[in-house]
């Protein structure tokens, strides 16, 4: 059967074909203007929003590919050269057998420099004809003459310098395992030495005499802190008529901005910053758009004529009881607010109509069902491997299900019934649940068992808070805020919070972003954790962007298995699951 592929794989953008890479990429959101430009670049974001897809998407390859399909000329004004960084190369440890920092640095930055020729080796070989125009023009006399590069005469100059680079990366494990330091150093390569120099004789071609080289660095938080300040050293040239650097980053707020020399690099002066998730939050651009714009553009390309409302639908039920208590707030607030105030009483509506609905369930009726193509874009928490992953395993339900009639009939799927999705919500949430409980001390790395078990605990706790907020009684201002900020920070315990939420980070539990705070022109860290823990707790995952405010001590006490304090009188019980003794 022809559409039986499932159209939400959401593995690695690395693993794509160049093909795919093209069909699913969504130019229109991700800033390719500015990836085209001559600035350096710094693009931030989360595991899981979409950097390698940017970067690989603006590669030589792709965008030969995708002018091959329009039927255009060669893109050769800009040649995108992607570097990936989290690679066997780069986490070798070689550097550490060497007790002076300078020459530690200096074999960093080799290493570093090597894979980099590497790589724009790889990606020349995709332009027609190139290595035959730089052999009339004696580049590789040039090579040998001004940079000691020797390639082998039967060998295509691209093909040859790869395997010079893969060469000199051998020779030099192997000459600091011998520990012939005043050897190696010798021969030490450095960007200045090895790649501008190929860069500016591979421009002699007339091709390419125009082009301007796009370094394109992913997962640069994977480099050691030698490589790390190699390339702030490299952002930090004045220069940038040949390259500039486009570089990936999983968090900005924690990158070290220090260059070799021990200046640093500014933002706005040597950079600017494309954050791959804050944009896509604000009301004037929101995530939801990005996300219908992959799912449809996937569905289309499998043969499914639906939207992503449609492809989704939501519970019928849901939506008549909704209306019922959006009805009944809709009278509370005129009621409140008189009805001339029709902003007001639109606010109140949208505060307290989904409240309402959780708020007046059976306190022993099922959870409440998490359908509907508006839950599953909040529900991945403006992130796009959120996103897909739940689709994915909706979609493998359905074929599981129907194989043979799907098979026999010759059948596309246009929908995936509300039941699947909701239960497939529910079962990612509770396998995200065991993860925390059980294994967070084995899946990250630092995480102590102890500290494993207080961020269970915290999360735990924070779930019952909201929970109680949803469902108190009288009803509080912002019953469905599940995002929270910290107020009443100490040195004393900063350290050991700080230390709980970079796990909760890294286990992609929690989502740090800046907003502004209440006080006028500051700025705060949101902590948002990841939503799809909320369904098999009962809460609201749709909508309502305000936070709660928690003291430092009272977070720390939760994580230590007290409940946070909380005031009002709720309705019926929380699904609690209760916390450990630490």
């Amino acid at each position: 059967m022809a559409h039986q592929q499932n159209p939400f794989e959401f593995d690695a953008a690395t693993t794509l074909s160049f093909e795919d890479i093209l069909d699913f990429y969504i130019e229109d959101f991700n800033y390719a203007r500015f990836i085209h430009s001559q600035r350096n670049i710094f693009i931030a974001g989360e595991r899981g929003s979409g950097k390698s897809m940017t970067l690989l998407y603006n590669s030589l390859p792709v965008q030969l590919l995708k002018a091959e399909r329009n039927e255009s000329d060669e893109p050769l004004d800009y040649i995108g050269v992607y570097i990936p960084c989290n690679t066997p190369l780069m986490h070798k440890k070689e550097y550490e057998l060497v007790e002076d920092k300078f020459h530690a640095s200096v074999i960093s930055e080799h290493l570093f420099v090597l894979s980099i020729v590497y790589e724009i080796a790889n990606t020349l070989e995709y332009v027609n004809g190139l290595s035959e125009e730089l052999e009339d023009l004696d580049v590789r006399d040039e090579l040998a003459y001004a940079l000691g590069v020797v390639l082998h005469k039967e060998w295509p100059i691209f093909k040859g310098l790869k395997l010079f680079a893969q060469r000199e990366l051998n020779r030099t494990q192997e000459t600091i395992n011998a520990h012939s330091f005043d050897e190696f150093y010798e021969g030490a390569y450095t960007f200045s030495s090895l790649v501008l120099p190929v860069l500016r004789m591979v421009k002699q071609a007339d091709s390419i005499s125009h082009t301007h080289f796009n370094l394109l660095f992913d997962d640069a938080h994977d480099l050691n802190n030698y490589q790390s300040m190699s390339i702030n050293s490299w952002v930090s040239y004045r220069d940038r008529s040949v390259f500039s650097l486009k570089i990936g980053i999983a968090d900005f707020e924690k990158h070290d901005f220090l260059t070799s020399n021990s200046s640093s690099i500014l933002e706005g002066h040597d950079f600017i910053t494309l954050d791959m998730e804050k944009p896509f939050q604000r009301s004037s651009s929101p995530f939801g758009k990005f996300a219908k714009a992959i799912v449809e553009k996937r569905l289309e390309k499998w043969g499914a004529s639906s939207t992503a409302e449609e492809f989704f639908p939501i519970s019928l039920s849901f939506v008549g009881d909704l209306e019922t208590f959006s009805e009944q707030a809709r009278q509370e607030g005129i009621e409140k607010y008189g009805e001339s105030e029709k902003k007001k009483v639109n606010d109140y509506v949208y505060k307290n109509a989904r409240a309402m609905y959780f708020r007046n369930r059976d306190p022993k009726s099922n959870l409440p069902p998490y359908t509907g193509w508006d839950t599953i874009t909040h529900v991945s928490t403006g992130v796009v491997r959120n996103l897909l992953e739940p689709c994915y395993w909706m979609y493998d339900q359905v074929l599981s299900e129907h194989s043979d009639k799907l098979v026999e009939d010759d059948i596309t799927i246009n929908e995936i019934p509300a039941d699947i999705q909701s239960a497939v919500i529910l079962r990612h949430s509770e396998k995200l649940w065991e993860r925390v409980r059980y294994s967070l001390s084995r899946v990250v790395d630092g995480c102590s068992v102890n500290q494993g078990k207080q961020v269970y605990n915290l999360f735990d706790n924070l779930a019952v808070l909201f929970r109680k907020r949803l469902l108190c009684q009288p009803p509080i201002s912002e019953p469905r805020a599940v995002v929270f900020t910290i107020s009443a920070m100490t040195v004393e315990i900063e350290e050991e919070i700080s230390a709980l939420l970079e796990i909760a980070r890294k286990a992609r539990l929690l989502y740090f972003r800046s907003g502004p705070a209440k006080d006028a022109g500051r700025r705060e860290t949101y902590y948002v954790p990841n939503r799809i823990l909320w369904p098999i707790r009962g809460l609201d995952v749709v909508g309502q962007h305000a936070r709660v405010s928690l003291k430092a001590d009272d977070i720390l006490a939760a994580a230590n298995g007290r409940a946070f304090p909380f005031g009002g009188d709720v309705s019926s019980s929380a699904p609690e699951q209760g916390s450990f003794d630490v």
